[in-house]
């Protein structure tokens, strides 16, 4: 269950002893945070990027081979490509935490995953959510097939992120900002996820001779979403040159580590569920 609480503080993102539950939100509206929607010049087209979504799971022992497609595919184009490796908690079969051992399986990644299509087996993955060859989950096979369809597009929006970190406080105060470069009819949403690097912990691995590893490093791991997984409305048949602002707080939970985190956020049509513009920032 998700809760959205509002209060005169910081958003805040906790555990329960028993399981790993979605983030609490805390939402300071206080000044100068804001959330507000103004007109101003129409900018130049930003180029598109790309939303590659890597659905994993710590017990898949094929998993570590698209995590490598995924790594690969992200060194050929680092400035247009962005990961999120999602790890839901179906099939539990492949999912189910190792004991002992950090636990990645949130129910955000669950939600993400349910709406396009839900998994039966893994890996797979999601390119911008868009069909590609009849269905939004796809192989690792194909992901380099659909990211090439996808970067050629372009978008009607451009998006940008400012963190800006506080140590005192071990907080980041986080700008979002869309802007509209050309009319956008139709009705648009916006996600944003909090993604951690350098995760080490307990995976299944076909390419070891014990067949795991204690020591994997897992990258991209979607930690939480601020908000809904599945994105809140951010306006629709807008104008060209029409801004979306959004101001707030962010601070991470203690067992994560505050310089490998990145703020992601994309922009997706609620109709269709493709993904139109997608871009991070690192939170410290």
């Amino acid at each position: 269950m998700r809760y959205s609480v509002f209060f005169s503080g910081v958003l805040f993102l906790f555990i329960s002893c028993k399981e790993e539950l979605p983030g609490i939100i805390m939402v300071d509206e206080a000044k100068p945070l804001l959330d507000t929607s103004y007109l101003m010049a129409i900018p130049t087209a930003s180029a598109k990027k790309v939303l590659l979504f890597d659905i994993t799971g710590v017990r898949c022992n094929n998993c570590p081979k698209a995590a490598v497609v995924a790594k690969k595919l992200l060194a050929l184009t680092p400035n247009s490509l962005v990961v999120v490796a999602l790890y839901p908690k179906t099939p539990p079969s492949l999912t189910f935490p190792w004991a002992g051992f950090d636990t990645m399986s949130t129910i955000e990644s669950e939600q993400i995953a349910s709406a396009l299509g839900g998994i039966g087996s893994l890996p797979l993955g999601s390119v911008d959510q868009f069909t590609f060859n009849g269905s939004k989950l796809i192989v690792p096979s194909d992901w380099a097939s659909a990211i090439a369809l996808q970067m050629v597009k372009s978008s009607p929006f451009n998006l940008h992120i400012k963190s800006t970190w506080n140590t005192p406080d071990g907080r980041a105060r986080i700008e979002v900002k869309v802007i509209t470069n050309k009319s956008a009819t139709g009705n648009y949403k916006w996600a944003m996820g909090i993604t951690e690097n350098r995760v080490i912990s307990k995976q299944s691995d076909a390419d070891t001779s014990s067949g795991f590893r204690d020591d994997y490093m897992h990258e991209h791991v979607l930690r939480a979403c601020i908000g809904s997984s599945l994105g809140i409305e951010i306006g629709n048949n807008m104008p060209a040159g029409w801004v979306r602002e959004k101001h707030f707080y962010v601070l991470p939970k203690a067992k994560w580590k505050p310089e490998n985190l990145d703020l992601v956020v994309w922009i997706y049509d609620a109709n269709t569920k493709e993904v139109l513009q997608v871009e991070k920032a690192k939170l410290k």
